[in-house]
């Protein structure tokens, strides 16, 4: 699949840019359909407060195409969803080029990134192009390899250190620290940690929805863009 993706990335000249935005339905749930309609199959369907990535602006149909699952896509009505940066900013409470930290009255997020070390990793290549690393698919780089890396991400709930799968961030490079951004939403006590990183062809999203001292949902992709 990623080979396949190096040479989608290669060959393609447009790109669109990805954004995520919750779902925020008055009946407290959201249709997700197969077209641009009312009327056609409903492929799921999504809870409030659920994050989708969004693969397009809405067109004149006022219908926007999102990823409501890893490798499956449908059409959800522009106003069942609310973009994560409308929310309330939560500036960090410490920058620097590779650490950042935030800081709320029930949380401390601290994320250390530093210089990628080859020989922590076990790197699969084909024709000198990197596939795998440690038999992952990776974001942040299009088949060279990453200059950074994450060294620590952790996240403190009421002071007690927040069990994150390493699976959540172990396969983000060239992270640029200063991309990471944080908003609250009030209504449902989440928030939302997020951003745009790497470069190029190989910008990709991410984003970690925390909620009661827990990540109920993590989306990285890649990010398409002109």
């Amino acid at each position: 699949m990623v080979k396949h993706l190096f040479i989608f990335i290669f060959c393609c000249s447009c790109y669109i840019q990805a954004q995520f935005a919750i779902v925020n339905d008055k009946d407290g749930f959201v249709n997700v359909r197969e077209q641009q309609n009312t009327t056609s199959e409903i492929l799921t369907k999504m809870k409030n407060g659920s994050v989708v990535a969004i693969d397009q602006e809405p067109n004149k149909t006022n219908w926007i195409l999102v990823n409501y699952d890893k490798e499956a896509e449908g059409y959800i009505f522009h106003d069942r969803l609310k973009d994560v940066k409308s929310f309330e900013i939560v500036l960090p409470n410490q920058l620097t080029i590779n650490s950042v930290n935030f800081e709320t009255k029930e949380y401390r997020i601290e994320i250390e990134t530093e210089g990628f070390n080859q020989k922590k990793h076990t790197i699969t290549k084909e024709e000198d192009i990197i596939y795998a690393i440690d038999g992952l698919e990776f974001y942040g780089t299009d088949g060279m390899e990453p200059l950074k890396e994450i060294k620590s991400f952790k996240i403190y709930y009421k002071g007690n250190l927040v069990e994150i799968p390493k699976e959540f961030y172990s396969n983000l490079y060239n992270i640029d620290i200063k991309d990471f951004r944080l908003t609250y939403n009030l209504k449902l006590n989440q928030y939302y940690l997020f951003g745009t990183f790497g470069d190029g062809a190989a910008t990709f999203d991410a984003i970690w929805v925390l909620e009661n001292g827990k990540i109920v949902q993590q989306i990285a992709q890649v990010n398409f863009y002109a």
